[in-house]
């Protein structure tokens, strides 16, 4: 819009200024042809020594059109004056003596809305040979000036009115262009945003910008598909593996008594084993609920929780887990906190943090749970003074299935899914190191208006 607004306003510039500058120049040649005409017939008067009818002619001029005239002999002396005019005016003695030398100054500036009202001209007396004086005039060009300004008003009200019709159309051009380019953009960012593509893009606009068009929604078709099956994918394997490995279990329990022997490593191991694939099956049916929210968007009125009355709870839960892997558990919260999300999705978050704190912190540990208020909404931390994660594996621990090389039994999903969950209610999740060492996984939430 900026460009073609420029490139208009530059357009009718070069059409509307020459135009101005072609209305005065007309005018100011009238003028001066007009002026130049009555001069001749002072200096003809003039020149046959008849100055009573200068005098009558001056001052019938000077009833008519309001302009003074001054002529002077060949001695320099003044003849007639008419109107007030002397040689004592500014201006008036040069231009005479000028024209008394045979150097008529007939030439009026161009006359413009801001010009002088009364510029001078001056013709001399006499033959080229022989001057015999000169005649001053002092035209009165306030009728023409105003003739100027009136039809400069017209040119500039016309332009304008073509300013405002070029700026219309050149609107109009622009919106015709960005339009679909504005269209684009919000389906590529709600892409990228919610890994959704629910809408058809209009086409419209140049032939480019409709093919390109078609190939975004082609492509973010495609997208949406792919993920969709990815998605379906995870979810179908986790509940048709549920079928076969509770069956595998039931068989198990059924069989007879000195081939399901508990002190059997054998069958300690594969008790283990079957525990462990249910938890991950376990976890990544939650992990492919919690993506699915947040691919679907934030709820338009969010839930809303005691954040204080959450913890407290969510820490009793675990602390006989936390007793007897030897780490022992601390609560600090301020009053008054309502976090805007779900009470199970808190306590899915804590809980996620909590049980990976109480794994990895190690023994005679101590895992601080805290709550405040920050300037952005509610800030939850859950700090360990265990070994903590190496700076280049921070980014890492969120990461599905991933445990740093630890022997430690888990699914390596806990975190993907706090992550995940903390992202669907609208918050955020992140780790740090905690003085002097250990790790801290900080929950950042939206407060409940």
């Amino acid at each position: 819009m900026s460009v073609l607004a420029v490139v208009s306003f530059v357009l009718l510039a070069a059409l509307v200024l020459p135009f101005l500058f072609a209305v005065s120049d007309a005018q100011t040649q009238r003028l001066q042809l007009t002026r130049s005409a009555a001069l001749d017939r002072f200096a003809g008067l003039a020149d046959r020594a008849d100055y009573s009818s200068v005098r009558i002619e001056a001052e019938r001029h000077q009833e008519l059109y309001g302009e003074s005239v001054l002529v002077i002999d060949a001695s320099g002396n003044v003849v007639v004056a008419t109107g007030g005019l002397t040689q004592s005016s500014p201006g008036v003695a040069a231009l005479a003596d000028l024209a008394a030398r045979d150097l008529p100054q007939l030439s009026i500036n161009a006359l413009r809305p801001w010009s002088s009202a009364h510029p001078l001209i001056a013709t001399p007396v006499g033959s080229p040979h022989e001057p015999e004086g000169a005649v001053v005039l002092e035209v009165d060009a306030s009728r023409a000036v105003g003739s100027v300004r009136r039809l400069w008003l017209v040119i500039c009200l016309a332009a304008f009115a073509a300013a405002l019709l070029l700026l219309f159309m050149a609107s109009r051009a622009a919106r015709w262009v960005i339009r679909p380019v504005k269209q684009l953009e919000d389906a590529v960012v709600e892409l990228g945003r919610s890994a959704t593509w629910n809408q058809s893009l209009e086409a419209s606009g140049p032939p480019e910008l409709r093919r390109l068009a078609q190939a975004v929604e082609v492509m973010g078709a495609t997208v949406q598909h792919s993920i969709d099956v990815q998605r379906q994918m995870v979810a179908d394997s986790s509940h048709q593996l549920r079928n076969p490995l509770a069956s595998i279990r039931l068989r198990i329990d059924g069989l007879a008594p000195e081939l399901r022997d508990p002190s059997s490593p054998a069958f300690l191991h594969l008790q283990d084993d079957l525990e462990r694939l249910e938890d991950v099956l376990s976890d990544l049916l939650k992990l492919a609920a919690v993506e699915s929210r947040v691919t679907n968007g934030l709820p338009s009125s969010p839930d809303e929780c005691l954040v204080e009355a959450v913890l407290t709870e969510e820490l009793e839960i675990w602390r006989p887990a936390a007793t007897s892997a030897g780490v022992t558990l601390l609560l600090q919260t301020e009053d008054n906190l309502v976090a805007a999300a779900a009470e199970h999705d808190l306590r899915q978050l804590v809980g996620a943090l909590l049980d990976n704190a109480i794994k990895y912190a190690g023994k005679s540990a101590t895992v601080a749970l805290t709550a405040t208020r920050a300037p952005d909404g509610l800030q939850i931390q859950v700090s360990d003074d265990g070994p903590g994660l190496p700076t280049e594996q921070l980014p890492l621990a969120t990461q599905r299935f991933w445990r740093g090389g630890v022997s430690t039994l888990g699914t390596g999903l806990g975190l993907a899914i706090a992550e995940q969950t903390a992202l669907a209610v609208g918050g955020e999740l992140t780790l740090s190191h905690t003085e002097p060492h250990g790790l801290t996984a900080t929950i950042h939430l939206p407060e409940a208006t």
